[in-house]
């Protein structure tokens, strides 16, 4: 099995430090390298390619919400990233979801978590926090488009339609496989279809683009 390569800005060095024990020690995970600032964080992304990027979003320099925004500007071979914060109900983090950060994790999480999150991440599965993520946007609302609303579903099969429904509602591919009587391998293709039409990255952008579109309610 080829191991997920994590790259880890933060600059608070022993956090770093410490990411970096725990992802080397894990069988399927490897640390490619640290970066202290964004900066640092983009020309460490572009040097060695990680899958994943756990991103600090307060940062000198260059802070992860400008870093993710240059990152998302570089094409699709950028690394998916998961946001590190130390307040779970900030602004910031809701700047990274709607930026393309795949999940969000707070520094006080468990090595479990952190783990599982990376695999997830990698994988497209949804995150531990995917359901806190989706509150967090809720709470915050997202202003409403419908003028463009023919313009997403238009583009998407009828299967591709429901399952994106069921996406943006925060319902996870086993409960959408019970709910629309198909094999979750079966759901799991479509909604990588549904990225790829959109051009979306995760599905937390899913239910961003639901909302945005008037598509779903709050």
């Amino acid at each position: 099995m080829t191991p997920v390569r994590v790259a880890v800005a933060d600059d608070q060095r022993l956090f770093a430090s410490g990411m970096q024990m725990l992802l080397d020690a894990q069988p399927d995970m490897t640390c490619v390298g640290t970066a202290g600032d964004g900066a640092a964080a983009l020309e460490l992304c572009a040097s060695v390619q990680p899958d994943v990027l756990l991103l600090d979003l307060r940062m000198p320099v260059l802070n992860g919400i400008e870093t993710l925004a240059r990152l998302a500007a570089t094409g699709e071979d950028r690394p998916r990233v998961v946001a590190l914060t130390t307040i779970r109900r900030d602004d910031a983090v809701l700047a990274a979801l709607r930026g393309g950060a795949a999940a969000f994790l707070t520094k006080d999480a468990l090595p479990d978590v952190v783990t599982a999150t990376i695999r997830d991440v990698h994988e497209g599965r949804p995150a531990p926090t995917e359901a806190e993520a989706l509150d967090l946007l809720r709470a915050q609302g997202v202003p409403v488009e419908t003028h463009r609303r023919d313009e997403v579903l238009d583009a998407l099969t009828a299967r591709e339609r429901e399952v994106f429904l069921l996406v943006a509602k925060g319902l996870s591919n086993q409960e959408i496989a019970a709910a629309v009587f198909l094999s979750e391998a079966t759901v799991k293709s479509h909604v990588r279809a549904v990225l790829t039409k959109l051009g979306l990255r995760n599905r937390i952008q899913v239910v961003i683009t639901a909302h945005e579109r008037g598509l779903v309610r709050a």
